[in-house]
């Protein structure tokens, strides 16, 4: 498992390269447009990425499925790009369905859909479960689930 001072610094990077392409583009693209860009600027920083990465599902011992991780970024970072209006409790619980999958230490889900980029870093828990907790601040009643986000602005 990598370094968690390296992990953040990754984040640190990944959210710089976001709120770059949604400072040039403005709201209001396709995702597909936001995945280009964020490619782009991805390698300007010198961030080894890895686009649209299928992994599969399997439930007692037999494959369901497969599913798309729009970015693996430095081997060990999940990117999930989104364009709407309001991001959903579900969508963390994707991304954190998706981090023993990809064998990742964090994800982050990013929205380009608003005029303020929003995104949330969503991590495993210490004890091998994953535990979601929504910010206090936003007036809805303590959340918790599987998964835990770090960010200070809130999804509305």
């Amino acid at each position: 498992m990598p370094v968690m001072k390296d992990v953040n610094d990754t984040i640190y990077k990944i959210i710089g390269s976001c709120m770059e392409v949604h400072k040039t583009l403005g709201p209001g693209y396709p995702v597909d447009l936001y995945k280009k860009a964020l490619a782009v600027e991805f390698g300007e920083r010198e961030l080894s990425a890895v686009q649209d990465v299928s992994v599969e599902v399997v439930f007692k011992e037999n494959l369901v499925g497969t599913i798309v991780i729009d970015f693996i970024v430095n081997e060990n970072v999940i990117v999930a790009m989104r364009c709407k209006e309001e991001l959903k409790d579900i969508e963390i619980q994707q991304v954190l369905r998706c981090l023993p999958l990809a064998n990742a230490a964090m994800g982050l889900l990013v929205n380009f859909g608003n005029i303020k980029i929003q995104y949330k870093r969503i991590l495993p828990s210490r004890q091998g479960r994953l535990d979601v907790r929504k910010e206090p601040s936003i007036g809805v009643a303590a959340y918790r689930e599987i998964g835990k986000t770090r960010e200070g602005n809130p999804i509305i």
